[in-house]
C-alpha cells in the first residue's frame, strides 16, 4: 500500500526476488543444520573437581586406634596428602580413616551431580590396601536430618589401588548404595537406589577389613565430568530453531486474527467482572470483596485512621416488594447503590451483601470521622426522595465496627452486625457503633 492508502499489486520480479530470498535463506539454514550437527563433539565438557572447594571444606575425619588420639593426619594439608594408621593386632570392624569434602552450602543443601557422566580420580596411593572407596553422601529429608551426619545416603564405588597408578575413570552409573547403610537406616527397597541429585559430600575413605600398616594418600583430582550440552539437547536446539523460523513466518500470516483475539480478551475481561459485581446495583458482590479484602495489606493503617466497616440495611424493605412488586424493590435497590456510591470516596468499597443488605468498607478513615460519615450515608438515604408509591418512607439503619489489631474480616463483620441489629431494635433508621474488639 502506498502512502496515498492505494494498494499496490506484487509484481512477477517481486514475487520471484522473495522465492529466491527464501529458496537462499533455506540452503543457508540446511549449511548450518549440518554443521551444527557435526560440530556437536567440539563442545567442551563441564568439569567440577571436588577437591578444588575451600580450604575450611575438606576435612580429615578419623576414629581413635590404640596409641593415637585419631587414626588419620595430615602429612601436607596443602596437597591434600594424608596418612592413616592401623596397628598390628587390631581388628575393629569400626576403623575409619577418610578425606570429606564438603560441596553443599549447608548440611542439607547439596549440589545436584546427576546430569554428572563419569568421574576421574588421580590418587597416589603407597600401601598395601587392595581398594580404596569414592563416597558421595546424599541428603533426602524422607530418610536424611541435618543432626546425624551418617543419615545422609551413602553412595560409593570400589576402587582397586592397582588401577589408581594411572588416571582412572568411571561412570558415575557404578555408584551403589551401601549395604551396611541401607539396613541400618532400614531403607525401603523404593529408595535403595543411588542418587546424586542432592550430594552434599564427596570423598575417599578405606572400607573394612583394614590392612595394618601405615598409608598414605595424596589426593590430586576428584572431577565430575559431564558433557557441555546433551547430545539430545543440542540437536533440540537446532530443531527449535527451526520451529521458531516456522512459527514466526506463521505468526506473520496470522496478523488477521489479531483484532478477534483482542475482542475474546475484552470478553473474558468482561465476564472476571461479571463475576466480581452484582448484575443488579452494579456493587461488588461478596466474590468481588473476599478478592479485594485478601489483597489488602496484612497490619495497621496509616497513624490515627483506621479501617471501618459499615454493615446498612433497608428498613421494612418487604413491606415494599408485597405492596410494590419486586420490580420496585429492585429500582429502590439499585437508585440506593447509586446513590451511596455518590456519598463514598473513590477509595471506598460498595458491596451488595444480599437481599437488602449492603456493606460499605472504608480502607483507610480517621478513627475521628467514622461516626459523621456514617450518619452522612444514612442521613441521605432519609432526605432522598425515592420512586413515588413507595408505601413506607425509604431509610437504612447502619452498623458501624472499626478494624481491631489482628482482628479477622469475620470478627470484625460479626460485630457491625451486632450493631445493625441493635439500631434495628432501637428503632430502626439509626447508626450504632460497635464497641472495640
Amino acid at each position: 500500500m502506498t502512502a496515498a492508502g492505494v494498494d499496490v499489486s506484487p509484481t512477477p520480479t517481486s514475487h520471484s526476488g522473495q522465492r529466491k530470498h527464501v529458496a537462499l535463506a533455506l540452503l543457508a539454514g540446511v549449511a548450518l543444520t549440518l554443521g551444527a550437527i557435526a560440530g556437536y563433539d567440539l563442545i567442551p565438557p563441564v568439569r567440577f573437581d571436588v577437591t578444588r572447594v575451600p580450604k575450611d571444606a575438606t576435612m580429615l575425619s578419623s576414629t581413635p586406634v590404640p596409641g593415637r588420639a585419631e587414626a588419620g593426619e595430615w602429612l601436607d594439608e596443602g596437597k591434600r596428602r594424608l596418612r592413616c594408621h592401623y596397628p598390628p593386632g587390631t581388628n575393629e570392624p569400626l576403623y575409619y580413616c577418610a578425606v570429606n569434602y564438603f560441596i553443599g552450602s549447608g548440611p542439607d543443601r547439596g549440589l545436584d551431580l546427576s546430569k554428572y557422566t563419569h568421574v576421574e580420580v588421580k590418587v597416589v596411593y603407597k600401601g598395601d590396601v587392595p581398594k580404596l572407596r569414592l563416597f558421595a553422601r546424599h541428603f533426602d529429608p524422607r530418610y536424611s536430618t541435618v543432626g546425624d551426619t551418617n543419615s545422609t545416603k551413602y553412595n560409593a564405588v570400589f576402587l582397586p589401588t592397582q588401577d589408581l597408578r594411572a588416571p582412572l575413570s568411571l561412570g558415575t552409573d557404578e555408584f551403589t548404595v551401601a549395604e551396611w547403610w541401607r539396613l541400618y537406616y532400614k531403607l525401603p527397597r523404593e529408595l535403595a537406589h543411588a542418587e546424586l541429585s542432592n550430594v552434599v559430600t564427596v570423598g575417599l575413605d578405606f572400607s573394612y577389613p583394614m590392612t595394618e600398616g601405615v598409608h598414605d594418600l595424596e589426593v590430586q583430582e576428584i572431577t565430575f565430568v559431564r558433557p557441555g550440552l546433551s547430545r539430545e539437547t543440542w540437536y533440540l536446539g537446532i530443531l527449535g530453531v527451526w520451529l521458531t523460523g516456522i512459527v514466526l513466518y506463521a505468526l506473520l500470516q496470522l496478523r488477521t486474527y489479531r483484532t478477534e483475539r483482542r475482542l475474546l480478551q475484552n470478553e473474558a475481561e468482561n465476564y472476571r467482572a461479571r463475576a466480581t459485581t452484582d448484575p443488579l446495583t452494579l456493587a461488588l458482590n461478596r466474590h468481588g470483596f473476599e478478592q479485594r479484602w485478601a489483597r489488602l495489606p496484612a497490619g495497621p493503617v496509616a497513624p490515627g485512621h483506621a479501617r471501618a466497616l459499615l454493615v446498612l440495611d433497608i428498613d421494612h424493605f418487604k413491606r415494599i416488594n408485597d405492596s410494590c412488586g419486586h420490580d420496585a424493590g429492585d429500582r429502590v435497590l439499585r437508585e440506593l447503590a447509586v446513590l451511596l456510591r455518590r456519598q463514598l470516596r473513590s477509595s471506598d468499597w460498595l458491596v451488595r451483601w444480599g437481599g437488602e443488605e449492603f456493606v460499605v468498607l472504608l480502607p483507610g478513615v480517621r478513627s475521628d470521622q467514622v461516626p459523621a460519615l456514617a450518619e452522612n450515608l444514612r442521613a441521605a438515604v432519609e432526605a432522598h426522595a425515592f420512586e413515588p408509591g413507595v408505601p413506607v418512607p425509604v431509610t437504612v439503619s447502619v452498623g458501624v465496627a472499626l478494624q481491631g489489631p489482628d482482628e479477622g474480616f469475620d470478627a470484625l463483620f460479626k460485630r457491625a452486625d451486632a450493631a445493625l441489629y441493635e439500631a434495628k431494635r432501637g428503632g430502626r433508621n439509626r447508626v450504632v457503633i460497635a464497641p472495640g474488639p
